[in-house]
């Protein structure tokens, strides 16, 4: 029976190596309440965990290296510090048919971009849909395409609200084995995430009525009446860096069932419509695959599938805090597992407007009841640094702000959500603004964190 690892010895902040005395930084941990149901897991693969503790300098016969063998932990590395194993997702072939090594996969793999089928939009506020994946390779990109038009009619008034075109997709959700833990987001989620790794570059493939037409940026206002061409792109996030392919899924396995769901918008989401005005959209939406071939390595034992460095899984998951007040609005973190790589957060202020960040008297960062390391009063202060990083602010205007974790220094300024307490922001809404129904700060957060 392995010797029993108490809180402390697992806290990755906590965690020494006996010989040196000095702290392993990037050393996650695992939750002790799961050993049983990996215990098997952890068995099969002790041999090759051992020669991964040695290659990082790891001595697996101290003290260090047994706990981490008792835990099933592997040594972090380059970035992708996760404390948490997806306990659904098996991202890996049946141990003893593969070998791990990215260089080498790298240079016998091919790319492949894959049409998934088409799908007609079953129209605004229409049921949601699902689209099944194929199970082939290491899948790594996820595109969602919408064609179509948008016919606006009648004797009223049409004025697009913020939400317009982005928010189309109200919810994607990207489902492993029936769970929804790897990404669930709105399609502005997805735009915006795009507008911070690219740093808001131009667009000159969105098509849509109400935007800039350099940058695909929305512009909320009056549309008159007619009929106006759409074409929208979302970019899925499923790997966090395309160039070690870090969050691949191994997706050719039939244990593994992938399926993405698209949620249209409803009307009322994108539009405020006055005097008998309508807007209807219509069109088609589809789906393009990014995999890489899985080729095989003759090693000592035989031929076997070789693989990239698949350790670590990307999510990109929100979710909603309703709010009446004004003052401090807090907004509680998913106590997810892993590293916290970016946050984002807007206020809706009941689904037609949004309340701009630099409308607050102030927005911070804060755990434990009294730990308040990110304050900013006012609020400029963080909207110039997301300038700074992302070269401009992330729209709509009235929308996002973000506390970036990895723009600086990732292995300095990663956060462990589950390694604190009372983890969330505070808007603090000033009283003289006026709370609509359905407010609701919406918040996203990205993370990398450990797959088995």
């Amino acid at each position: 029976m392995p010797p029993t690892i108490t809180q402390a010895e697992t806290d990755p902040r906590v965690l020494m190596d006996s010989a040196s005395g000095q702290g392993r930084q990037g050393i996650g941990t695992r939750s002790l309440s799961k050993r049983s149901n990996r215990s098997s897991a952890i068995a099969r693969f002790t041999g090759e965990l051992r020669e991964r503790l040695r290659q990082h300098g790891i001595d697996p016969g101290g003290d260090l290296g047994r706990k981490m063998l008792d835990a099933g932990l592997q040594p972090m590395a380059g970035g992708a510090t996760g404390m948490d194993g997806a306990a659904f997702m098996h991202n890996l072939p049946p141990e003893g048919t593969y070998v791990m090594d990215s260089d080498l996969f790298f240079a016998q793999t091919e790319r492949n971009d894959v049409p998934q089928g088409t799908t007609a939009l079953p129209g605004l506020g229409g049921a949601p849909f699902n689209t099944r994946l194929s199970n082939v390779g290491v899948l790594c990109g996820l595109q969602i395409i919408f064609e179509g038009t948008l016919t606006v009619a009648g004797a009223g008034t049409c004025t697009a609200t913020y939400q317009w075109p982005w928010n189309v997709l109200k919810r994607f959700s990207l489902s492993a084995n029936g769970q929804t833990s790897l990404l669930s987001a709105e399609g502005m989620d997805l735009r915006a995430r795009r507008q911070r790794v690219f740093r808001n570059p131009r667009d000159p493939i969105t098509v849509a009525k109400g935007t800039d037409g350099v940058y695909g940026d929305p512009e909320a206002g009056v549309i008159a009446n007619g009929a106006y061409p759409v074409y929208l792109v979302w970019d899925v996030p499923i790997v966090h860096d395309w160039f070690t392919l870090t969050g691949g899924l191994f997706a050719q396995s039939d244990q593994i069932y992938l399926a993405h769901q698209f949620v249209p918008a409803a009307t009322a989401d994108l539009f405020t419509l006055a005097g008998g005005s309508t807007a209807t959209l219509t069109g088609s939406v589809r789906s393009t695959t990014t995999f890489f071939d899985v080729p095989y390595a003759d090693v000592q034992g035989g031929r076997k599938v070789l693989v990239p460095d698949l350790s670590w899984l990307h999510g990109f998951v929100s979710a909603d805090e309703q709010f009446k007040n004004t003052g401090d609005v807090a907004a509680p973190l998913i106590r997810t597992s892993g590293e916290l790589l970016a946050y984002y957060a807007y206020l809706d202020n009941g689904g037609a407007t949004a309340i701009d960040p630099t409308a607050l008297e102030e927005i911070r960062f804060e755990y434990g009841g009294n730990r308040k390391p990110r304050v900013h009063a006012p609020p400029q202060t963080l909207l110039a640094k997301n300038a700074e990083d992302y070269n401009g602010r992330l729209l709509p205007k009235a929308g996002y702000y973000v506390f970036d974790f990895e723009a600086d220094n990732p292995s300095r300024d990663l956060v462990f959500p589950k390694g604190v307490t009372e983890l969330q922001t505070v808007q603090r809404v000033p009283a003289a603004t006026s709370v609509n129904s359905n407010a609701h700060v919406h918040f996203i957060e990205e993370a990398l964190f450990a797959g088995r």
